[in-house]
Protein backbone atom coordinates (compact mmCIF):
# COMPACT_ATOMS: atom_id res chain seq x y z
CA UNK A 1 0.00 0.00 0.00
CA UNK A 2 1.56 2.94 -1.10
CA UNK A 3 0.66 6.17 1.05
CA UNK A 4 0.75 9.58 -0.37
CA UNK A 5 1.94 12.66 1.82
CA UNK A 6 0.09 14.99 -0.51
CA UNK A 7 -3.41 16.21 0.59
CA UNK A 8 -5.92 15.22 -2.30
CA UNK A 9 -7.60 17.70 -3.96
CA UNK A 10 -10.74 18.72 -3.27
CA UNK A 11 -13.59 21.17 -4.67
CA UNK A 12 -14.90 23.40 -1.99
CA UNK A 13 -18.67 25.21 -2.48
CA UNK A 14 -20.12 27.65 -0.62
CA UNK A 15 -22.41 30.56 -0.89
CA UNK A 16 -20.56 33.86 0.02
CA UNK A 17 -21.40 37.52 1.83
CA UNK A 18 -20.50 39.70 -1.41
CA UNK A 19 -20.70 42.57 0.60
CA UNK A 20 -18.00 41.17 3.40
CA UNK A 21 -14.75 41.84 2.17
CA UNK A 22 -12.29 38.70 3.00
CA UNK A 23 -9.79 39.12 5.83
CA UNK A 24 -6.30 37.54 5.27
CA UNK A 25 -3.49 37.22 7.88
CA UNK A 26 -0.48 35.13 8.37
CA UNK A 27 -1.16 31.82 9.49
CA UNK A 28 2.06 32.07 11.99
CA UNK A 29 2.89 33.73 15.06
CA UNK A 30 5.05 36.38 14.84
CA UNK A 31 8.15 37.14 14.25
CA UNK A 32 8.41 33.81 12.61
CA UNK A 33 8.76 33.30 8.54
CA UNK A 34 5.10 33.23 7.37
CA UNK A 35 4.64 30.11 5.50
CA UNK A 36 0.78 30.39 5.44
CA UNK A 37 -2.23 32.74 5.05
CA UNK A 38 -5.00 32.54 6.45
CA UNK A 39 -8.00 33.59 4.44
CA UNK A 40 -11.32 34.07 6.33
CA UNK A 41 -14.74 34.28 4.24
CA UNK A 42 -17.89 35.25 5.78
CA UNK A 43 -20.76 33.21 3.76
CA UNK A 44 -24.77 33.31 5.35
CA UNK A 45 -24.58 31.76 8.63
CA UNK A 46 -21.08 30.75 8.43
CA UNK A 47 -17.60 32.12 8.35
CA UNK A 48 -15.11 29.80 6.50
CA UNK A 49 -11.05 30.11 7.40
CA UNK A 50 -8.90 28.63 4.61
CA UNK A 51 -5.18 28.06 4.95
CA UNK A 52 -3.45 28.88 1.47
CA UNK A 53 0.53 28.24 1.41
CA UNK A 54 2.15 31.43 0.62
CA UNK A 55 4.05 30.57 -1.98
CA UNK A 56 0.55 29.48 -3.69
CA UNK A 57 -1.54 32.66 -2.09
CA UNK A 58 -0.93 34.32 -5.68
CA UNK A 59 -1.91 32.11 -7.44
CA UNK A 60 -5.12 31.00 -5.75
CA UNK A 61 -6.10 34.54 -6.11
CA UNK A 62 -5.52 35.13 -9.30
CA UNK A 63 -8.15 31.88 -10.32
CA UNK A 64 -10.08 33.16 -7.59
CA UNK A 65 -10.56 36.62 -9.58
CA UNK A 66 -10.78 34.94 -12.89
CA UNK A 67 -13.45 32.77 -11.55
CA UNK A 68 -15.61 35.76 -9.97
CA UNK A 69 -14.71 37.63 -12.96
CA UNK A 70 -16.56 35.13 -15.44
CA UNK A 71 -19.49 34.27 -13.14
CA UNK A 72 -20.52 37.92 -12.69
CA UNK A 73 -20.30 38.48 -16.60
CA UNK A 74 -22.36 35.52 -17.15
CA UNK A 75 -24.78 36.34 -14.53
CA UNK A 76 -25.13 39.76 -15.24
CA UNK A 77 -24.36 40.44 -18.86
CA UNK A 78 -22.21 43.70 -17.76
CA UNK A 79 -21.27 44.73 -21.02
CA UNK A 80 -17.94 46.06 -19.36
CA UNK A 81 -16.94 43.12 -17.40
CA UNK A 82 -13.95 41.51 -18.73
CA UNK A 83 -13.44 39.20 -21.41
CA UNK A 84 -12.29 35.76 -21.55
CA UNK A 85 -9.59 36.97 -23.58
CA UNK A 86 -8.79 40.12 -21.74
CA UNK A 87 -8.55 37.18 -18.46
CA UNK A 88 -5.99 35.57 -20.53
CA UNK A 89 -3.92 37.81 -21.63
CA UNK A 90 -3.31 39.36 -18.52
CA UNK A 91 0.34 39.14 -16.78
CA UNK A 92 0.63 35.37 -14.33
CA UNK A 93 0.42 36.38 -10.80
CA UNK A 94 3.72 35.04 -9.78
CA UNK A 95 4.85 37.64 -11.97
CA UNK A 96 4.34 40.02 -9.59
CA UNK A 97 7.43 40.79 -7.18
CA UNK A 98 6.80 43.44 -4.54
CA UNK A 99 10.38 43.49 -3.54
CA UNK A 100 11.73 43.23 0.32
CA UNK A 101 9.79 44.51 2.84
CA UNK A 102 8.97 44.11 6.56
CA UNK A 103 5.36 43.24 8.24
CA UNK A 104 5.37 45.63 11.54
CA UNK A 105 2.80 45.16 14.09
CA UNK A 106 1.62 47.39 16.63
CA UNK A 107 2.31 47.29 20.20
CA UNK A 108 -0.70 46.64 21.69
CA UNK A 109 -4.60 47.43 20.59
CA UNK A 110 -3.80 51.31 21.24
CA UNK A 111 -0.84 51.57 19.57
CA UNK A 112 -0.84 51.29 15.89
CA UNK A 113 2.21 49.91 14.04
CA UNK A 114 4.10 52.72 11.98
CA UNK A 115 5.86 52.43 8.94
CA UNK A 116 8.55 55.29 7.45
CA UNK A 117 9.45 54.89 3.47
CA UNK A 118 10.37 57.45 0.84
CA UNK A 119 8.75 57.56 -2.68
CA UNK A 120 10.40 59.36 -5.70
CA UNK A 121 8.34 60.48 -8.30
CA UNK A 122 9.83 61.34 -11.83
CA UNK A 123 6.90 63.12 -13.99
CA UNK A 124 7.21 64.13 -17.14
CA UNK A 125 4.59 66.76 -18.66
CA UNK A 126 4.60 70.17 -20.71
CA UNK A 127 3.92 72.46 -18.03
CA UNK A 128 4.37 71.02 -14.28
CA UNK A 129 3.53 72.64 -10.66
CA UNK A 130 5.70 71.50 -7.86
CA UNK A 131 2.67 72.80 -5.59
CA UNK A 132 0.11 70.98 -7.51
CA UNK A 133 1.83 67.75 -7.56
CA UNK A 134 2.88 67.94 -4.03
CA UNK A 135 -1.14 68.62 -3.21
CA UNK A 136 -2.03 65.48 -5.55
CA UNK A 137 0.26 62.97 -3.93
CA UNK A 138 -0.60 63.99 -0.37
CA UNK A 139 -4.40 63.84 -1.53
CA UNK A 140 -3.90 60.25 -3.05
CA UNK A 141 -1.98 59.16 0.08
CA UNK A 142 -4.14 60.08 3.04
CA UNK A 143 -7.16 58.60 1.21
CA UNK A 144 -5.88 55.85 0.65
CA UNK A 145 -3.98 54.98 4.32
CA UNK A 146 -4.19 55.88 7.93
CA UNK A 147 -1.19 58.77 7.10
CA UNK A 148 -0.71 60.35 10.40
CA UNK A 149 2.46 62.73 8.67
CA UNK A 150 2.99 63.54 5.32
CA UNK A 151 5.78 65.42 4.49
CA UNK A 152 6.86 66.26 0.51
CA UNK A 153 9.69 67.84 -0.95
CA UNK A 154 9.37 70.18 -3.57
CA UNK A 155 12.08 68.32 -5.71
CA UNK A 156 14.36 69.40 -8.48
CA UNK A 157 13.47 69.89 -12.10
CA UNK A 158 15.61 67.72 -14.38
CA UNK A 159 14.61 69.35 -18.03
CA UNK A 160 13.19 72.09 -19.01
CA UNK A 161 12.88 75.72 -17.66
CA UNK A 162 11.68 76.74 -14.24
CA UNK A 163 9.96 80.35 -13.91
Amino acid sequence: MNFDPRPATVELRFAIDATEAPLVYPDTAYPEPVEHLAVEVAGPALVATLVVPIADARSWAGALFDAVAVAHRESTGDPHALSDYELASMPHPDAYDPGPGVVVVGADDATPARVRFHIAVDIDGHCLTTASLRAAVVEALTARFNTTRVAVSSGTPLAGRAR
